[in-house]
């Protein structure tokens, strides 16, 4: 019998019931709301009502036509059947197939471990909504008695097969498996997972009348078959991707390549050749002076009568006025800047810690960088000193170096006193513009 409505809901214009195979008829609900009405299985919607499932029908009103079939009504999902969609499609990619198959195996998993078992599951069977997702919304049950998961796994295979018919030709056989091998759910999901990585789908519906439009783009209907180095490498989805990645590379001449880059960033890469060309010219060729620099070196003590006789360091505080020790008071600047740079961590520290007191009696950060290891925690410190100079009595100013403690590689650990007697302990590494200061802590 052929009507217009069913029950308190009005058909679409232009639609009756009952409507075809797999098929659902759109309706208006009395408060006016769109809903979906299509014949469907006691057992699936007892389930779907009872079991919420995010990619399953969800029932909102149940009824019996005039036939005596079950009517499940439920809120329309917008997007379209997904044999619908892959006709309009073509040819599905590996990624797509992914983004269908898996959430409907969960579906048909879900259902098999209440108790429904789908024995079959065609494409008219899934509904692709206005989010993207799929959607679970028929199939038909299996015989009873028949185990729920073996009955759901030949469902699910069923619906595999289908899908793997709108692939192309190789990632149908690697969809589809070895022939005549018993498949349970569990080895589905995972030869569905190890297919690609899955994409989104394009959700766009056509108007009414053009299902068998064609899209903007379409897959190649075959493979052909890799050239060059790609045709040696054995199968793999990774070494897949790379060959996939090479050819499409290898297909697009360099010139065309080079016209596809924007304006802006041609113009971004003229500015930084620009600067390092410039930089290159400006920047002064040679070595690190050192302590040799005029702006950097400490005074050089030549005698005894040289030495200040006012308090080591100019900032407030209680900071003890430090001997430079006798033992280096004769070296000429010459004579220090090769000790910086010799093979000899004991004198080179010596003159470091003499020219560490200097920078600090005429504060300097120039200097200091001539005596401290960059990024060093001696001149983190030093450089808190220099912004406050009211903290400088905290400073640690050892002033003989006694004997080393060990050495790892170009880094040394060396024993010293400061003017106090205090022992201390200072860490000297060796760099390319030779050494430096690295730490200086009291023992």
């Amino acid at each position: 019998m052929v009507t217009s409505s069913l029950g308190p809901y009005e058909l679409a214009p232009g639609s009756s019931w009952p409507p075809g195979p797999g098929g659902a008829v759109g309706g208006t609900a009395p408060d006016g709301s769109r809903v979906l009405l299509r014949r469907s299985s006691p057992a699936l919607v007892a389930a779907a009502s009872s079991s919420p499932h995010p990619h399953l029908l969800r029932p909102v009103d149940l009824m019996v036509d005039d036939e005596g079939a079950l009517v499940v009504v439920s809120d329309e999902p917008g997007g379209e059947r997904l044999d619908r969609w892959a006709r309009r499609r073509g040819t599905m990619s590996a990624g797509e197939a992914v983004t269908v198959l898996l959430p409907v195996l969960s579906a048909v998993a879900h259902l098999a471990r209440r108790g429904t078992a789908l024995g079959s599951v065609g494409l008219e069977d899934v509904v692709l909504d206005d989010r993207g997702a799929p959607v679970l919304v028929g199939g038909r049950t299996a015989q009873p008695g028949a185990a729920p998961l073996v009955a759901a796994a030949e469902g699910a295979q069923a619906l595999v097969e289908a899908v793997a018919g709108e692939l192309s030709p190789r990632d149908r056989a690697r969809l589809r498996g070895p022939k005549g091998a018993d498949t349970c759910l569990d080895e589905l999901v995972e030869r569905v997972h190890d297919l690609a990585p899955p994409v989104a789908l394009p959700t766009v519906v056509p108007s009414t009348g053009v299902e068998e439009a064609a899209v903007a783009w379409r897959p190649p209907l075959g493979d052909p078959p890799r050239s060059g180095w790609t045709s040696v490498l054995p199968e793999s989805a990774l070494l897949d991707g790379v060959a996939d990645w090479w050819e499409a590379v290898a297909a697009v001449p360099i010139v065309d390549r080079l016209r596809a880059v924007r304006p802006r960033a041609w113009v971004l890469a003229g500015l930084v050749a620009v600067s390092l060309v410039v930089g290159a010219a400006v920047v002064p060729r040679g070595g690190d002076s050192g302590l040799g620099r005029s702006d950097s070196a400490p005074p050089a003590v030549t005698s005894p009568a040289d030495r200040p006789s006012g308090p080591a360091v100019s900032a407030p505080g209680p900071v003890t006025a430090v001997p430079v020790p006798d033992r280096a008071l004769d070296e000429p600047v010459s004579t220090e800047e090769a000790a910086v740079r010799g093979d000899d961590p004991l004198a080179a520290a010596t003159v470091l810690l003499r020219a560490r007191v200097s920078c600090v009696r005429e504060p300097s950060t120039s200097c200091l960088a001539a005596v401290d290891q960059e990024g060093s925690p001696v001149a983190a410190g030093d450089s808190r000193i220099m912004a406050d100079l009211a903290s400088a009595g905290d400073l640690v100013l050892p002033t003989v170096v006694e004997s080393e403690v060990q050495r790892l590689g170009e880094t040394v650990l060396l024993a010293c006193r400061t003017a106090d007697d205090e022992p201390a302990s200072v860490l000297v590494v060796r760099t390319e513009a030779g050494w430096r200061l690295r730490e200086v802590l009291r023992r």
